[in-house]
């Protein structure tokens, strides 16, 4: 079976379980940069989905980022410094991505490849939703405890959409992440303010 008759899963335990090599960045880009920017989106939300060391997670939203905002500016080829294409990514996170963030996301794949027949996605379609990525990849490197796992799922959910060209799915999980980004916003404003309060108050 090639990798274009493979669920995007499969491609992504493949190349993760290879436990005789240590990946990079890089490894990443040359194993799913020529599928679709779609698959990039999941294979850097996924490790955003299970607890991580303090701080570790802002590298996979910063590229998540960086990647999202080359697609939505319409740039069709992933690219990172030389630099940060050699970052190694440690075999423990890939290990819980194999077995706690890829098991969840299998679930979530089957709904969705027994979902409506696929369209072919407007390149605008495409851009608006990878910039909403953008916005969901910034709320995760916001410092909000246990709220970052919405983002990164609802960045699985368009990457997933992307992939499968469902138009009305893609626009039901932009608007999932308006609202996301609406709520995450609105918790931290409120969190700021609060803090800013008890701060002048002890004085």
């Amino acid at each position: 079976m090639n990798q274009s008759e493979q669920k995007p899963s499969q491609i992504i335990r493949e190349i993760i379980g290879d436990k005789e090599r240590t990946l990079t960045v890089k490894d990443l880009i040359d194993a799913f940069g020529s599928q679709s920017f779609g698959i990039m989106f999941i294979v850097m939300a996924l490790p955003l989905t299970i607890p991580l060391p303090p701080g570790i997670g802002f590298f996979p939203a910063a590229l998540l980022c960086v990647w999202a905002m080359q697609l939505a500016l319409g740039g069709n080829r992933l690219w990172v410094p030389s630099r940060v294409g050699k970052w190694k990514i440690s075999q423990s996170i890939l290990g819980k991505i194999e077995t706690k963030a890829l098991p969840m996301y299998e679930k979530i794949e089957n709904i969705f490849s027994n979902s409506s027949k696929p369209e072919v996605l407007r390149e605008s379609e495409i851009r608006l939703a990878s910039l909403v990525v953008v916005f969901m990849s910034i709320l995760i490197m916001l410092p909000t405890p246990f709220l970052n796992i919405i983002p990164a799922i609802i960045t699985i959910l368009i990457g997933l959409t992307i992939l499968n060209s469902n138009r009305v799915l893609l626009w039901i999980n932009m608007s999932f992440g308006l609202l996301a980004l609406g709520f995450i916003g609105s918790t931290l404003y409120v969190g700021i303010e609060l803090l800013v309060t008890e701060i002048i108050e002890e004085f």
